[in-house]
């Protein structure tokens, strides 16, 4: 039950050269990640079901190899959600850039970049889901998830403290109950079939203000934190593609195939 935003993050890293193609992008995600399955990418065709919240919040993950901080750590992932669409953008702190922007009605997905010297070019393309082969069935269905009595004040909202475990490791997460989003809901969207996790079958429903996950080898750890929660608004700056010369590539099943 690794955090399942890192390979999102990974594919975000990845996104420099518009001839690359979203499966190589999606592969070097899981790489990135230490994921060695085989990834394809099939069409989203899933009925448009509106998201739950409006809103944004910043998530800052920390990841540790063998008790050390990671070089590229910590990074910092503004997301954006109204019901009709989403949108994801890393803060490098450099001055490119990339960003992604999803229509969940009409099914299309916007891979936004600036380049070092200012210039603006983005991709549209279907929506995609990524497959990882022998995701089903696996790890997450030996998986525990329980809710439990201790709570805490996080940024003003009282958190349930939630544990879960399975063969790849264990963690513990905080969650906004009063806050009603599910972010699996989310990662369905862009995560095929890896969508029904063990801990949204087991109930974990709310924002997630604090997650840390342990491998069970206990080489590897991650801490997600969530920063700067603004609810019943957005900035619409965040979902635009005005300035970026779009290569329009929604008439293929599969980018640059």
């Amino acid at each position: 039950m690794k955090p399942r935003i890192l390979p999102l993050l990974g594919l975000l890293a990845t996104v420099n050269l518009p001839a690359q193609s979203m499966e190589e992008l999606m592969r070097k995600a899981m790489e990135q990640q230490g994921g060695q399955q085989k990834v394809t990418i099939e069409e989203n065709r899933d009925p448009f079901v509106p998201l739950t919240f409006t809103g944004s919040y910043r998530m800052e993950v920390h990841t540790y190899k063998s008790g050390k901080e990671e070089k590229d750590s910590p990074v910092n992932l503004v997301m954006a959600f109204k019901p009709d669409a989403m949108a994801m953008e890393p803060n490098s702190g450099g001055k490119a850039q990339a960003r992604m922007v999803f229509d969940l009605k009409g099914k299309l997905m916007y891979t936004l970049m600036t380049d070092d010297k200012g210039q603006r070019s983005g991709i549209k393309m279907k929506m995609m889901k990524m497959n990882v082969e022998g995701s089903a069935g696996g790890p997450t269905k030996d998986a525990k998830v329980e809710r439990t009595n201790e709570t805490k004040v996080i940024d003003g909202r009282t958190c349930i403290k939630y544990t879960y475990s399975d063969a790849t490791g264990r963690g513990e997460a905080w969650v906004a109950e009063e806050v009603k989003w599910d972010m699996m809901t989310v990662l369905n969207e862009m995560l095929g079939g890896r969508g029904t996790e063990a801990w949204q079958r087991g109930g974990m429903g709310g924002l997630m203000m604090e997650n840390a996950w342990n491998s069970a080898d206990g080489k590897e750890k991650v801490v997600m934190y969530t920063r700067d929660v603004v609810q019943g608004k957005v900035n619409d700056a965040l979902f635009s593609t005005a300035g970026y010369t779009i290569q329009d590539m929604s008439a293929f099943s599969t980018f640059g195939q």
